[in-house]
């Protein structure tokens, strides 16, 4: 007899551990939700939960420059120039160089959440409701410090900035030359086209739109098939998640795309993620936790900002 597998591939056998799995979880919380090593146990797991699926996901490492240092760390951007080589006759005088360095240190913010849920409900369902905290930080924590990130592109590139890149509808030329100039004045390999789908998928229906001659047809049918580009012009090409607020509105805009040379800007974390929880007289069970975060954009030149005048924000 065939293996029935649920939607996520899991057996029946793997199901009903996984289900034995929740109830052995509640009825450990239910036992000890008065002890309060125990919550505060369970509530940092929550928080490395979190810093785990956020390290996993968020794409800052492609973006920019990340440093990681303690609590107490500092971060700095230093530049050093002057140095010079001179041709000579042997025996000859070497000329003097005189090195310079410009150095910056970055300025940290702090990000965090606040999340809470009844408390009954926690204890009689800990593990479904302690993943679902967990998801929801997870998001919003890429999402915000993501955000950050791309709203100091933004601040960096304005719209007089020679960087900035406007037209209606993505222009393949405009974003070769963008490409290009990125490429031209970075002094590491990697460069990335980020933006949401509204943006990158326009590249893969100006590729698949008639015969274009930098591909056959055969590539065309599976761009055409599978919808996605891994990489253009040696650029990756990486597509923003669209997450929305509890609004329902997006954090970031529709008609935005940047080419960025990761040390066109440098971002920081100092520590790790802080944590504390408690129960309030309502019988509400809170979750906190923040995290030291900061950054800027230090080499505007080698980014570029595109924005499609046809789409809103």
């Amino acid at each position: 007899m065939p293996t029935i597998l649920d939607s996520f591939g899991r057996t029946t056998e793997e199901r009903d551990e996984l289900r034995q799995i929740a109830l052995d979880l509640a009825a450990e919380a239910r036992q000890n939700w008065g002890d309060p090593m125990w919550q505060m146990l369970m509530g940092q797991a929550i928080t490395e939960a979190v810093t785990v699926g956020f390290e996993h996901e968020n794409l800052l490492d492609i973006l920019t420059t990340v440093e990681r240092v303690g609590e107490d760390g500092r971060i700095f951007v230093k530049e050093t120039k002057g140095l010079e080589a001179f041709w000579t006759a042997r025996g000859g005088y070497i000329e003097i160089s005189r090195l310079v360095s410009d150095v910056t240190e970055l300025v940290r913010d702090m990000i965090g959440y606040h999340v809470y849920e009844f408390a009954d409900k926690l204890r009689n369902n800990f593990g479904e409701t302690a993943q679902t905290l967990i998801t929801l930080g997870t998001q919003r924590l890429d999402a915000e410090i993501n955000l950050r990130v791309l709203r100091t592109f933004q601040a960096a590139v304005p719209s007089g900035s020679p960087y900035y890149v406007t037209g209606a509808g993505l222009s393949l030329t405009a974003l070769d030359s963008a490409i290009n100039a990125v490429f031209d004045t970075t002094m590491q390999s990697l460069v990335t086209i980020v933006g949401r789908r509204t943006m990158t998928g326009q590249i893969v229906d100006k590729l698949t739109s008639g015969n274009y001659a930098g591909y056959l047809p055969e590539t065309n049918e599976d761009l055409l098939r599978r919808g996605v580009l891994g990489q253009y012009k040696g650029a990756t090409i990486v597509t923003l998640k669209n997450y929305r607020d509890d609004m329902d509105k997006s954090f970031f805009p529709a008609n935005e795309m940047y080419v960025v040379g990761k040390d066109a800007s440098k971002f920081g974390f100092w520590g790790g993620m802080l944590s504390k929880e408690w129960e309030d007289h309502n019988w509400y069970w809170h979750h906190l936790a923040r995290q030291d975060f900061g950054g800027g954009v230090f080499r505007p030149d080698r980014l570029r900002r595109i924005v499609d005048t046809s789409l809103a924000p």
